[in-house]
């Protein structure tokens, strides 16, 4: 069976998982080897995967992004995201099309997996386990201006909205002024230390 007619039969009328029975098909369909049988070519790795974020970008169903996660959807979501962004998607595949043709099925694909991200329920388990975070980190420095916006969005809003302003993920800066007891004979400078 085609790889458009499987998805076809685990889709509701939105393009979403139709329930959280056909999560396990899915993630069972994300293929991690760009070698599967599925697909021949770079841009049809590239395509596969942002059909298949697409799909994670359309659910709304709670249980379904939940199990999703829980399966282990968002390490891949995870592998594509680092593996579009150092350039490395489709190694060992045959065939692509020309450098433009990869550079904005990569963009596309970076895009889709963002929105994707956006909707999945990440907490802070999710995100130590996984690096998705440091891989949409990476991406606030891609040359284009609209996967920068996302990403930073993503990271400030979303992620910031669902784990809490004071998450020590989002730190702005490595060093941290933390107040420390004041004892007698010292002075008011020797209260905060870095």
């Amino acid at each position: 069976m085609k790889l458009d007619d499987e998805i076809a039969n685990i889709l509701d009328k939105d393009g979403g998982l139709l329930n959280v029975g056909v999560v396990e098909r899915l993630v069972q369909l994300m293929p991690n080897d760009p070698q599967d049988d599925v697909v021949s070519k770079v841009a049809d790795v590239l395509a596969c995967r942002s059909m298949l974020a697409g799909v994670i970008a359309a659910t709304e169903n709670t249980e379904c992004l939940n199990q999703f996660v829980h399966l282990g959807g968002l390490w891949s979501l995870d592998d594509w995201l680092q593996e579009a962004h150092k350039g490395k998607v489709g190694e060992g595949v045959e065939g692509g099309g020309s450098p433009k043709e990869c550079d904005k099925g990569v963009e596309d694909l970076l895009l889709a997996l963002l929105q994707a991200l956006d909707g999945l329920p990440v907490d802070l388990k999710a995100l130590k386990t996984c690096s998705v975070g440091k891989s949409v980190n990476h991406l606030w420095s891609h040359k284009n201006p609209e996967i920068q916006k996302k990403a930073r969005k993503l990271q400030r809003t979303s992620w910031l909205h669902q784990l809490g302003w004071h998450s020590p993920l989002f730190g702005v800066d490595t060093q941290v002024v933390v107040p420390i007891p004041k004892r007698s004979g010292f002075s008011d400078d020797d209260a905060y230390k870095i």
